[in-house]
């Protein structure tokens, strides 16, 4: 196995990337202290930010939780789950929208 990486010439997140998430073998999402979560296609090298979240939320964890039909597993996460410096998760159902906050 090897891990193939390569630079971009201008970065898509402006500042630290705190956590990562992998949906599919080809397809991931990442966090940043920048308040973007970026979607990115690894086969088409295509990166779309999916949401801008508050200033005030600073992201440290990222969870995908499949959901399995049947014992096979689908092509996307249906569950999303974000955790950030202040307490706060914020957890989603169904592609990121509409997302919904709550304390731990």
């Amino acid at each position: 196995m090897r891990l193939k990486t390569s630079l971009l010439k201008e970065p898509k997140h402006k500042e630290l990337v705190s956590c990562v998430g992998w949906t599919t073998a080809d397809e991931l999402y990442s966090c940043s202290d920048d308040h973007q979560i970026l979607k990115w296609n690894l086969l088409t090298s295509e990166t779309t930010r999916v949401v801008k979240l508050a200033d005030d939320t600073y992201p440290i964890d990222l969870h995908w939780l499949p959901r399995s039909v049947g014992g096979k597993k689908q092509t996307q996460a249906e569950s999303f789950v974000l955790t950030s410096s202040d307490g706060m998760a914020i957890q989603n159902i169904y592609n990121l929208i509409p997302l919904c906050a709550y304390v731990i």
